[in-house]
């Protein structure tokens, strides 16, 4: 089976569904994890032209709501990369969530997930703040639990990577069990910045009662993600 031979080799097989122009795979790079994208997913001709240019790989153009299971079993993959469309959740939008076509094609991948001969070990999701909220979240931790999987969220920001740009996004780490995450008490928990990331603070006043200058100074407190994520060198260890 194609996943035995992944694993027994160190090399992950990765599917990057909504591939954009690679982001996810250059991440893969850059961070040197040991992974193979087998296949990436996107209909914009024009991010795959990119995609294309930058990894010599293009992407399936087809439309993803017409995989089956059997189609996703047979890349054999060991983790799913997604960073599904943000316009039904993002804050400007018109926030119609489940209604809106644009998130249909991830309900349907989540939806195959409990018919899966194969599940991938992990699942990695990023989108919009304000996802968190949406009952397109909550269709997806649902069906991660009832497919044994354990999940980790997080609200972060650049500036826990140290760059100077203050844009949160929402990320969801999965690991399907036995896998388990270090941090164990992270679990099953959705981990917000600012607010538990903060290292001087035990509490963040409300948006309506902070002004922007107190906020400026708490996200300059933000701990680094090492402090939370496995890495491989990190330089501190969160006490649980």
């Amino acid at each position: 089976m194609a996943k035995a031979s992944s694993e027994s080799h160190g090399c992950r097989r990765v599917l990057e569904f909504y591939s954009g122009i690679g982001g996810m795979r250059y991440s893969l790079m850059k961070a040197q994890v040991n992974a193979q994208v087998v296949e990436a997913f996107e209909i914009n001709d024009t991010a795959n032209d990119v995609y294309q240019h930058n990894f010599s790989h293009r992407p399936y153009q087809g439309n993803i709501q017409c995989l089956t299971a059997a189609d996703l079993d047979k890349y054999g993959a060991d983790a799913w990369l997604l960073s599904p469309p943000c316009q039904p959740y993002t804050r400007q939008g018109l926030q119609k969530d489940t209604g809106d076509a644009r998130a249909f094609s991830f309900l349907q991948i989540l939806e195959l997930m409990p018919f899966l001969v194969q599940p991938p070990s992990m699942l990695f999701v990023e989108n919009v703040v304000g996802f968190e909220t949406s009952d397109t979240h909550a269709k997806l931790i649902e069906i991660l639990e009832k497919t044994n999987f354990i999940t980790q969220e997080f609200i972060l920001t650049p500036l826990q990577f140290g760059i100077p740009y203050s844009r949160p996004r929402y990320f969801c780490l999965a690991k399907r069990r036995p896998s388990s995450f270090v941090n164990k008490c992270l679990n099953s928990q959705l981990i917000q910045s600012p607010g538990q990331l903060f290292e001087h603070f035990d509490t963040v006043a409300d948006e309506d009662d902070s002004s922007k200058e107190d906020r400026h100074n708490l996200l300059q407190s933000c701990q680094p993600i090492e402090k939370f994520l496995e890495l491989k060198n990190p330089s501190n260890d969160i006490a649980c």
